[in-house]
């Protein structure tokens, strides 16, 4: 902990990374991986692949995008240490880089101009009512993969988040494109997807290849297949979205206060860190975003 406070991180975060060094240390246990000096990188690049598959203990579902990437920073803070303090001669993590989406979650990655493209290259409904979610709806990955149909009232153009971080509720209004495309998705094609008989497949609101809910992973692997056909840069996630969208309603002239809300973060200082990402002359707006998503 003395060399984390050396290199610069709070108390709160040496809380955040001994959780990610714990849950590294059972896994290796796990593999019969009984000293650091036998870590390979195979090894590192296996227990990658075991955080984005292992299911969230807390709020089901599998781990954040953001939380695996902290994870993984933490354990090259680790190796670094040891390679720093003469402790181990080899690194396994010298060529591997987990770190790139966590130095950078808080940039604006995403323009408008990029937004546009994203929609262009979609080739279905479905794919447009992903994006109206993670981007439209700023929701998170959990938030996301927990949606189910009776929280969307397509009449009153109301997605209710009903279990968000920290158990807050909130309710997303719907703009005029966004609502299209749930809308199409719903009546078109989630019917002709459904397979599962199960009850939480019935209520699930996006649906999987398997006919079943889609989760935070497929999520992910859906986005990322856009990006890649948009040419955009492949280190964006999820989460990149949120960030977008909360830096355009700022530029587009909302309050800050009602970005909170419609966000969902739990004090508005959280909301005031994109402040500084916005670029252009505020404009008054009297709606949630109506302008930002493309038709």
């Amino acid at each position: 902990m003395k060399y984390l406070q050396a290199i610069g991180y709070s108390e709160a975060s040496w809380k955040t990374f001994t959780t990610g060094l714990r849950e590294f240390f059972c896994w290796l246990e796990k593999q019969k991986i009984l000293s650091l000096e036998k870590v390979s990188e195979s090894d590192i690049e296996n227990f990658y692949s075991y955080q984005q598959e292992r299911p969230n203990n807390m709020t089901g579902g599998t781990l954040s995008e953001s939380r695996i990437t902290i994870h993984m920073y933490v354990i090259k803070l680790l190796f670094c240490y040891l390679e720093d303090t003469e402790q181990l001669q080899i690194n396994p993590m010298s060529n591997l880089d987990y770190t790139h989406s966590y130095k950078r979650t808080r940039e604006n990655l995403l323009s408008l101009a990029d937004i546009e493209q994203l929609y262009k290259v979609c080739d279905t409904v479905k794919q447009r009512a992903i994006l109206g979610i993670i981007y439209g709806c700023g929701l998170r990955r959990q938030e996301a993969a927990k949606l189910n149909v009776r929280d969307i009232h397509f009449k009153s153009g109301l997605l209710y988040v009903r279990q968000g971080k920290g158990g807050r509720k909130r309710t997303v209004p719907l703009n005029t494109t966004v609502l299209k495309d749930l809308k199409e998705y719903y009546y078109n094609e989630r019917s002709g997807e459904l397979n599962g008989n199960d009850a939480d497949s019935i209520e699930a609101f996006m649906i999987n290849k398997h006919g079943r809910r889609m989760r935070g992973r497929t999520y992910t692997l859906e986005v990322k297949k856009l990006i890649k056909a948009a040419g955009l840069n492949t280190q964006i996630t999820l989460h990149h979205f949120r960030h977008a969208i909360a830096t355009h309603l700022l530029e587009s002239g909302m309050k800050t206060g009602h970005v909170k809300d419609f966000l969902g973060h739990q004090s508005i200082e959280t909301t005031q860190t994109y402040l500084h990402l916005t670029t252009t002359q505020m404009k008054k707006t009297t709606s949630y975003g109506t302008e930002t998503i493309p038709d």
